[in-house]
């Protein structure tokens, strides 16, 4: 393992939904949001009771009706629960692990996501069983994985398996700290003191100078969970033998790195959070004092701070506005900015004990996951900003070339199935496949988008002037149809053509060559009082004189014009009347 700075996070500014199943129960919100976003998946896990509970008449206060809704038996009243999952006592590790879908969470950090998996609930509720399972065999050089292993070791098993079988290639890293008395301390490095957490516009809160280290194998993942459990503060008190006195959290980096059919290289920053909440406590029941009075006081303010920022993002009345939300008045909260309405997908475990003597702690523990399913999350892929920027642009001239193809098909059926006269850009020298560099596909694709303006320009330019030739040629059809039945026959149709108007009749024809002869006689005395005003012996200046003959000429066609009309008409009336 080698040991560095924590690796630099890349935001994207695109979102990209991730799929996810909803629940097919009523009261348990769908993951997948209408407005894109994605509610943090809420699981329950009842633990057995102990035998000192049983030994004190403990009863059950818990009644599952199914995978999905639970009783709440709580004095005389009878409380509804529905989350996305409920475990009962009888479920072991394996099935906690398949049944709450962290391998759907692991397989986004792979793809390039950030996930949250974190257990809430009071002391002695079964959190870091469920977790880690054993702590003190974790801890151990000589660990061997076995059926108690908790949620962190069976996932370092399954993201190894995940990556020796994906196209892709891995580099992981991963760092290991915890939250004791509102302090911050690095689990790999206890001497190091005690650490600060900042914030900037590219991470978020981030813990400053943490060591992370290289994992080259799945062996080095779990020196670093032996080494963090290790060096974790616990303690013992009446509640919990073995009770967990801070808040732990296990980081893990995917950088995953993959080259395209393109030849280019794409990079993805996808991250995994593990979180082992210190449990809520009552100082009567915990007789603690000292330094461990101190330590519950911290735990006990820190999770009051998490149920209030709980408690403001999950309120219904709050969505569409923007509320303040107290991240910043605990470190815990710091670390789960992402994970409660961030960009992150999210996994809350909520243990609890089924013993009568706990069921308020039990229903608070219940409330407020019943509020946690009303937070919403965007996740968003982690991808380099210049990686982004080509893939968006990459994108954006795929969707043009379709687009531009389609609109060729459509000029070229406007135009009578004549190709358009356009430049083949798909097929040019700007589209080779060895493209990668960001200027040449931006020149793409405001070449594509020029292009696309012109077929759309000629498109509408081919359709007007298709519906004027259909005008015209529908008046022209008209006309002949008229002018058969004046000359054929009036009221003859064929079969299947509709009946012929009869507006132009032989009276018709006579009264329009009557038009034409009153015309011809009005021409003809223009014409002689040109000739009588400017005649042989009058001067006329020149460019007058050549105005006038121009005009003369067109008189003079307009004339012969005429008088072929009606000769033709003549024609036309003579050989109607014959038929008759």
């Amino acid at each position: 393992m080698k040991s560095e700075a924590p690796p630099s996070q890349h935001s994207s500014a695109s979102s990209h939904k991730i799929p996810s199943h909803p629940p097919s129960i009523s009261g348990a919100s769908s993951m997948l949001e209408q407005d894109g976003g994605e509610s943090v998946k809420v699981c329950v896990r009842i633990r057995p009771m102990s035998q000192k509970e049983l030994l004190a008449g403990n009863t059950n206060c818990i009644e599952v009706q199914n995978p999905q809704l639970l009783h709440l038996k709580q004095k005389s009243n009878i409380r509804q629960y529905a989350f996305h999952q409920i475990l009962e006592e009888n479920i072991d590790q394996a099935h906690v692990f398949s049944e709450t879908g962290v391998g759907s969470l692991l397989e986004s950090s792979l793809d390039g996501y950030s996930c949250t998996i974190f257990a809430y609930g009071q002391t002695g509720s079964g959190k870091t069983y469920t977790m880690a399972g054993s702590e003190e065999r974790l801890g151990r050089a000589d660990y061997v994985s076995d059926e108690s292993d908790g949620i962190i070791p069976r996932s370092i098993s399954y993201v190894w398996q995940r990556m020796n079988s994906r196209n892709e290639k891995f580099f992981v890293k991963s760092g290991f700290f915890e939250i004791y008395n509102e302090q911050v301390r690095d689990l790999l490095n206890p001497s190091s003191g005690v650490k600060h957490c900042r914030w900037n516009l590219k991470q978020g809160f981030f813990v400053e100078e943490l060591m992370v280290v290289d994992c080259l194998s799945i062996d080095d993942m779990i020196a670093v969970l032996n080494e963090g459990m290790r060096n974790r503060k616990s303690g013992s008190h009446e509640l919990n033998a073995d009770s967990s006195r801070s808040h732990s959290i296990l980081m893990t980096y995917f950088i995953s790195e993959i080259t395209s059919e393109e030849g280019h290289s794409i990079k993805r920053y996808g991250k995994s959070y593990f979180i082992d909440l210190a449990g809520s406590e009552r100082l009567k029941e915990t007789q603690s004092s000292g330094g461990m009075l101190v330590e519950t006081k911290n735990i006990n303010r820190s999770l009051f701070v998490l149920g209030k920022v709980i408690s403001s993002l999950g309120d219904k009345k709050n969505r569409g506005l923007k509320p303040h939300v107290p991240y910043r008045d605990s470190k815990l909260t710091m670390v789960l900015m992402d994970s409660l309405g961030g960009s992150s997908r999210a996994l809350m475990i909520a243990c609890v004990s089924p013993a009568i003597s706990y069921v308020e702690e039990t229903a608070s523990t219940l409330n407020y996951a019943t509020r946690a399913m009303n937070i919403r999350n965007k996740p968003i892929l982690q991808v380099d900003s210049q990686e982004h920027l080509i893939l968006n642009l990459r994108r954006e001239a795929h969707l043009l070339k379709m687009e531009n193809d389609y609109l060729k098909e459509q000029l070229s059926r406007a135009t009578g199935g004549l190709p358009p006269l356009m430049v083949d850009y798909a097929n040019s020298k700007s589209a080779t496949p060895k493209e990668t560099n960001i200027n040449q596909y931006q020149n793409e694709v405001n070449t594509l988008r020029d292009e696309n303006l012109k077929l759309r320009e000629g498109r509408e330019n081919a359709e007007k002037s298709y519906h004027k030739l259909m005008i015209e040629n529908q008046n022209f059809y008209l006309k002949l149809e008229n002018l058969e039945s004046t000359f054929v026959g009036a009221g003859l149709k064929d079969e299947g053509r509709p009946k012929i108007s009869q507006n132009y009749t032989i009276n018709t024809l006579i009264n329009e060559n009557a038009n034409l002869k009153k015309r011809l006689n009005s021409l003809q005395q223009e014409n002689s009082e040109i000739t009588a005003k400017y005649g042989d012996n009058t001067y006329v200046n020149p460019d007058d004189f050549k105005s006038l003959q121009s005009i003369h000429t067109q008189l003079q066609y307009k004339v012969e014009e005429l008088q072929r009309r009606e000769r033709e008409l003549l024609d036309l009336i003579f050989k109607t009347k014959k038929k008759e």
